[in-house]
C-alpha cells in the first residue's frame, strides 16, 4: 500500500480515526498515570491553591469551612510567602480532587493530580489539532503536528507531573488558538472568548499577558496598513482589554483586594524570581542568575529531536528573510507591498512574535530560567507550527507533485522517533537528549533534577532489601526523598528512614547528582569511602541515579 493510498483511507476516515486517535490517547494517559513518581514542587503547587481556596471560603462563606487533607495550619494569603502564584487551575484541581472527591490519602491525591494535568493536555492536544487545521487547511498536518507535540518525550512525561509548565502549555495552546481567529476575524464573540482564556493562561503564568497587548498591535498595525480607522475594530480592541482583565481579577483571588498592586507585585517577582541556586550546566556550576544567555537555546538543540530542530530552525529563518524583505519594499501608494501580504502570512508573523517576545524579555530582563527550558515550554507548540510551515512551503515550492508523500515522510519519521524514545525511556522521559547529546548528558548538564524517579528508586531498594525490618538511606543530593517515600504503600514505606547527610548511620547513601552548591568547592554531598557503588538506574546512556552500599 502506498503513501498516496494511506493518504486517501485517511481522509475519507479522518473524522472517525481523528475521535479513536484521542479517545486512545487519553485511555493511554488513564494506564500511565500513576508511572510516574512525584516531583520536589508538586506538593507546594498543590499548597498554593489550597491557601487560595481556603481565602476563598473564608471571603466567601465565612460560616462554611472547605476540609483540606493533609493540612492542619493553613496561612492567610495576604501573609503567603506564594501569593504570586497564579492558581485557576490549581482551585479546580483540589475542589475537584479533595473537596468534591474528598480524597484523602496522599499518594491517591498526587495520582489523581497526575491525571488531571495530562487530561488537560490531551484537551489542548484536541485545540492544537483545530488550531493546525484552521491554519494549514490540512487534516494529515493537523493530526502530525498534535502527534509530535504529544509523542515528545519530554513534553509527554511532564504532561502527568509539571503541573506549572505543561498547565501553562497547555492554556497558552487555547489562547493562540483564540488570538488566531480574532485576528482573522474582529468580533465582540471572538474577543469575549480570547479575554476568558488569556485570563485562565495569565492566571497560570503572568507572562501570557503580552499575547493580548501583541494581538492589538497587529491590529493596529493592520489599520494603518489599510489607512483606514475603523471604530467598530476600536471598539471590540477596548472590550478584549476590559474583559481580559476583568476576568483576570475574578479568576485570581489574589487580585481581589489590591487589583493594580498584586498584579504588578506578581510581574515583578515571576520577571526576577528570588531563587539563587546552583545550575549544572555544560560540565559546570553556575548560580541560576549568572547562566550563560544560550542556556534555553542549547538545552532546545539538546532535548528535541535533531530533524525537528533542523525544520524549526529553517522556518524561522524563511519566516525572517521574508518578513524583512517585506519591510525592505513597504511602499505607500502600493498596496501590493507591505508587511505581510495574505492572510496566512500576518498569521505566521504573529507567530514568530509570539515566540520571539518573551524570549527576548528572558533575555533583556535578565529573568532566571533553569531545570532545563521547562520556563519556555509554552513555545513548543508554536514552533511546531513553524516546522510545519516550513515543510508545507518547501514542498509546495520544490516537491508539488510528491508534495503529500514528502511532508508525511517527514512528520512521520519525527514522529516515529519520538515514538521510540517513548518507548525506550518509559518513565523516564524527562531524560530524554537526542543522539548528539545523550552519549555526554550527565556530564554536561542536570538529569533528574526535579527528582522525580525517586519513587522508584526507594521502591526498588526496599524489595531487594526485603529481610530487613528498617533500611537507613543516606542523601547525596539536593532532592527531597520524604515527598518519594510518603507515594510508597504503607508496607514499603515504613520500612525506610531517611537519614540526610547522617551517613555514619546509614546502610544506603542515595544520589542523583543535583546538587544547590558547587560540589568541587563543598564536600556536602561527598560520598565517605566506606560506602561502594550498589545499584544505578540507567536509560540508554543517561544515568538517572544511583545507590552505594555501606561496605
Amino acid at each position: 500500500m502506498t503513501l498516496r493510498n494511506l493518504n486517501k483511507i485517511f481522509l475519507s476516515h479522518s473524522k472517525n480515526l481523528i475521535i479513536l486517535f484521542f479517545v486512545g490517547l487519553a485511555i493511554v494517559g488513564y494506564i500511565l498515570h500513576a508511572d510516574y513518581g512525584i516531583s520536589l514542587d508538586e506538593e507546594s503547587t498543590r499548597f498554593h491553591g489550597v491557601v487560595s481556596l481556603n481565602y476563598i471560603s473564608d471571603f466567601l462563606f465565612p460560616n462554611q469551612k472547605f476540609e483540606f487533607q493533609m493540612n492542619e495550619s493553613i496561612p492567610k494569603l495576604a501573609q503567603y510567602t506564594h501569593r504570586g502564584y497564579g492558581v485557576f487551575f490549581e482551585i479546580f484541581v483540589v475542589s475537584i480532587i479533595e473537596v468534591i472527591l474528598k480524597m484523602k490519602n496522599f499518594s491517591e491525591i498526587f495520582y489523581a493530580r497526575h491525571l488531571a494535568n495530562h487530561l488537560l493536555f490531551i484537551i489542548s492536544l484536541i485545540c492544537f489539532y483545530f488550531l493546525v487545521l484552521n491554519i494549514f487547511k490540512s487534516k494529515l498536518y493537523a493530526f502530525f503536528g498534535s502527534a509530535i507535540l504529544y509523542t515528545s518525550p519530554r513534553i509527554f512525561a511532564q504532561s502527568f507531573y509539571n503541573d506549572k509548565d505543561l498547565v501553562f502549555l497547555s492554556f497558552f495552546i487555547f489562547l493562540i488558538f483564540f488570538s488566531i481567529k480574532f485576528i482573522k476575524k474582529p468580533s465582540y464573540y471572538n474577543a469575549f472568548l480570547l479575554a476568558l482564556f488569556s485570563a485562565m493562561a495569565c492566571n497560570v503564568r503572568i507572562i501570557g499577558i503580552y499575547i493580548i497587548f501583541l494581538v492589538a498591535f497587529f491590529l493596529i498595525i493592520q489599520m494603518l496598513m489599510e489607512n483606514k480607522f475603523y471604530l467598530k475594530k476600536i471598539n471590540i480592541l477596548v472590550v478584549l482589554i476590559f474583559f481580559n482583565f476583568t476576568f483576570l481579577y475574578l479568576l485570581w483571588p489574589f487580585l481581589w483586594e489590591a487589583p493594580f498592586d498584586n498584579i504588578i507585585y506578581a510581574i515583578k517577582t515571576f520577571s526576577k524570581y528570588p531563587w539563587n541556586a546552583n545550575v549544572f550546566y555544560l560540565g559546570d556550576s553556575y548560580k541560576s542568575e549568572f547562566l550563560p544567555w544560550h542556556y534555553f537555546f542549547i538545552f532546545f538543540l539538546a532535548t528535541t529531536s535533531l530533524l525537528l530542530s533542523a525544520i524549526i530552525i529553517c522556518g524561522i529563518f524563511q519566516i525572517v528573510l521574508r518578513f524583512i524583505k517585506r519591510f525592505i519594499n513597504i511602499d505607500k501608494n502600493n498596496s501590493y507591498k507591505d508587511i505581510w501580504r495574505g492572510e496566512n502570512e500576518k498569521i505566521f508573523l504573529f507567530i514568530l512574535v509570539a515566540i520571539i517576545t518573551p524570549i527576548f524579555l528572558i533575555l533583556f530582563l535578565n529573568s532566571r530560567i533553569f531545570n532545563g527550558w521547562r520556563h519556555l515550554y509554552f513555545l513548543f507548540p508554536c514552533l511546531i507550527l513553524i516546522g510545519i510551515y516550513f515543510i508545507n512551503r518547501i514542498t509546495l515550492i520544490y516537491f508539488r507533485k510528491k508534495k503529500t508523500i514528502i511532508a508525511i515522510f517527514i512528520l512521520g519519521i519525527i514522529c516515529i522517533n519520538n515514538c521510540y524514545n517513548l518507548i525506550k525511556l518509559h518513565p523516564y522521559q524527562y531524560s530524554y537528549f537526542n543522539l548528539i547529546f545523550e552519549k555526554n548528558a550527565n556530564e554536561l548538564f542536570q538529569i533528574d533534577y526535579w527528582g522525580v524517579s525517586n519513587k522508584d528508586a526507594l521502591e526498588n531498594i526496599v524489595k531487594s532489601n526485603l529481610e530487613k525490618d528498617k533500611i537507613i538511606i543516606g542523601v547525596a543530593s539536593f532532592t527531597n526523598l520524604y515527598l518519594s517515600k510518603k507515594m510508597l504503600p504503607d508496607k514499603l514505606r515504613n520500612k525506610i528512614i531517611i537519614a540526610g547527610q547522617d551517613y555514619q548511620n546509614a546502610d544506603f547513601i542515595f544520589s542523583n547528582h543535583i546538587f544547590e552548591i558547587n560540589p568541587k568547592f563543598d564536600d556536602k554531598y561527598f560520598i565517605p569511602k566506606t560506602f561502594e557503588k550498589y545499584k544505578s538506574l540507567k536509560k540508554g546512556n543517561i544515568l538517572i541515579n544511583e545507590f552505594y552500599k555501606k561496605k
